[in-house]
């Protein structure tokens, strides 16, 4: 068995002062009830929680979105239903007993239809960790109907010299009636406040 032990107070490129910060901000997330989940453009999945509001736009107004929107952007993740002994995945290929799961492919209708997370159920616990030897930071997300998320930042590659002058895109990213936060990639994050 290999395992390893991970010691927050000693990532480097992450200050002993980060965790909790980061942590303060996602604590607003506590307490608000799942509504959906989309697959957005670029087939990145988002959750969306609290209360339902239309869209900002006048073109999308019949589009609603939730309080908080938490998105993945490319970032391996994987979810564990409260509500089916089933665990989708995303850049991710679980291990169980030295064999590879691979599972079945599945569809962007199925991820939204709702059999995954129980409409309502509330969000419990909003944890970010470090991940080493990745060098950034993923997020555990505990819900009220026994489901699990966890997010992994992405693996840095070297970039393509035409793709250096490109943003860089963050490995999670909660939208709030707050503010903003992006995290990745590295140990780097930013909160905007509304």
């Amino acid at each position: 068995m290999k395992t390893n032990l991970i010691e927050f107070r000693q990532v480097m490129g992450l200050s002993h002062e980060d965790l909790p910060r980061l942590q303060g901000i996602l604590a607003e997330l506590v307490g608000e009830p799942f509504q959906f989940a989309r697959v957005s453009y670029g087939d990145e999945l988002t959750l969306h929680f609290g209360d339902l509001r239309p869209a900002r736009s006048p073109k999308l107004r019949e589009r609603m979105y939730g309080a908080y929107i938490l998105g993945m952007r490319g970032s391996p993740w994987v979810l564990k239903s409260g509500l089916e002994p089933v665990v989708l995945c995303e850049g991710v290929v679980p291990v169980v007993s030295g064999r590879h799961m691979g599972g079945r492919p599945v569809s962007k209708e199925e991820v939204e239809e709702g059999r995954f997370i129980e409409r309502g159920s509330r969000v419990l616990r909003a944890d970010p960790f470090p991940v080493r030897p990745v060098e950034g930071v993923g997020l555990q997300l505990r819900l009220s109907d026994g489901s699990a998320l966890i997010v992994l930042p992405t693996v840095q590659e070297p970039d393509d010299p035409e793709d250096r002058e490109l943003p860089e895109l963050a490995d999670w990213e909660l939208i709030s009636p707050r503010g903003f936060l992006k995290v990745g990639p590295g140990y780097q994050w930013s909160f905007e406040p509304r």
